[in-house]
């Protein structure tokens, strides 16, 4: 394919990317193979939605080397070595999708898919774990592709790498790797609870307490206060030192948390089925997938709604959980928070997974603290130089 071409094929599939679902804001990557010796790749830490042909970025197969100021993504030597690997591959995209995510935390060396979904193989590897961006992550997946005979790896504890002979069979991987992998978990569920009728798209029903459950409210921060975001669709405008008195409990809440924390200037409280879950079983949650790692942190604590906690536990993490109530998850902005409450339901549905699989252990405490150390450091030089 000619570089031009490439390049906007390359912008249109990390667009989709985000539209399906499969990634979270700049999560994941997108390459496309131009020759023998060259691919193009999304750029470092861009939003996939405004992204142009002129910021793709041309890298070499062998040695990874660039032209230009702007930096590729940081796995494109996991991109490389799909290319090095076979020839007929053109088009990489790297998810973090849901179902696949989870079956990466749960220490498996292989999945077995069955004869449904062709692109897959007779058994899906999952590559050894290395921190994003390393030889150590490129090196996994160079021994994983040697075994492997589909056209997708799991990559332990971060997600998926999807591939074909163009765009549509590589989102046609993805879209089997997530089929698949649920079966797997729906498979596994099926074998500790024989006597229950498993329905994932019913799976809230079988929480007894989401028929008394409240809406919850949102929040954003203004410059003199913050807009409470009501769950009928209404708002009101709160101002610092205001008496809340008349309005919802979770007004004091938001604006405590406001006021603790000068980076925080949106809060959403997330309800979904396995935040849920975790929020009831009163756990502690530690990174499973590193997304979780960098964007939401090293551990998320549970506390009751009157707790003082709630702020101390905002200070080292962008979320927390309350008792029986799901999280509230915090952000610079609203697709922040949006974000956070994504990955933290996939953390929790690992979770989850990983009881029925006998256990999952989360991502090492020196691993996940660096990480999150390196995105809080990249982030916040990305927010200044944006301003």
């Amino acid at each position: 394919m000619e570089e031009k071409e490439a390049k906007i094929s390359v912008v249109n599939a990390g667009k989709k990317l985000v539209e399906s679902g499969l990634i979270a804001r700049t999560w994941g990557n997108v390459s496309c193979r131009i020759s023998d010796t060259q691919f193009v790749i999304t750029p470092s830490g861009r939003d996939y939605l405004s992204l142009t042909p002129e910021e793709i970025v041309t890298v070499a197969i062998e040695d990874l080397s660039y032209k230009g100021t702007m930096k590729p993504s940081s796995e494109k030597g996991v991109h490389a070595e799909v290319y090095k690997f076979n020839s007929a591959i053109n088009f990489v995209i790297h998810t973090h999708q849901e179902n696949a995510s989870v079956i990466s935390t749960l220490g498996l060396e292989s999945v077995k898919p069955g004869v449904k979904y062709p692109l897959l193989g007779k058994e899906i590897i999952c590559a050894a774990y290395g921190l994003p961006g390393t030889g150590k992550l490129a090196k996994g997946i160079a021994q994983a592709l040697r075994k492997s005979s589909g056209n997708t790896v799991i990559m332990k504890h971060h997600g998926a790498l999807c591939f074909g002979k163009n765009e549509e069979e590589a989102f046609m991987a993805a879209t089997q790797l997530e089929e698949a992998c649920e079966a797997v978990i729906t498979a596994r569920y099926l074998q500790m609870k024989p006597d229950i009728v498993f329905d994932p798209s019913k799976i809230k029903e079988l929480d007894a307490n989401l028929a008394i459950r409240p809406p919850y409210c949102n929040s954003e921060r203004t410059k003199d206060g913050f807009i409470l975001l009501l769950p009928e669709g209404k708002s009101v405008s709160i101002k610092n030192g205001d008496l809340l008195d008349s309005l919802p409990e979770d007004a004091a809440i938001h604006q405590e948390i406001y006021e603790s924390n000068q980076k925080i200037n949106y809060i959403l409280h997330t309800d979904t089925a396995y935040t849920h879950s975790i929020s009831c079983a009163e756990r502690i949650l530690y990174p499973l997938v590193d997304d979780f790692a960098q964007l939401v942190g090293t551990s998320v604590r549970n506390v009751t709604k009157a707790s003082p906690l709630k702020t101390t536990a905002l200070k080292k993490s962008s979320a927390v959980f309350i008792k029986n109530s799901g999280a509230l998850c915090c952000g610079n902005t609203k697709g922040d928070a949006l974000a956070v409450s994504m990955i933290l339901e996939k953390n929790s549905k690992a979770y989850t997974a990983g009881v029925l699989f006998g256990g999952t252990k989360p991502i090492s405490l020196l691993d996940r603290n660096l990480m999150r150390f390196v995105y809080l450091k990249k982030y916040s030089r990305q927010m200044n130089s944006a301003l």
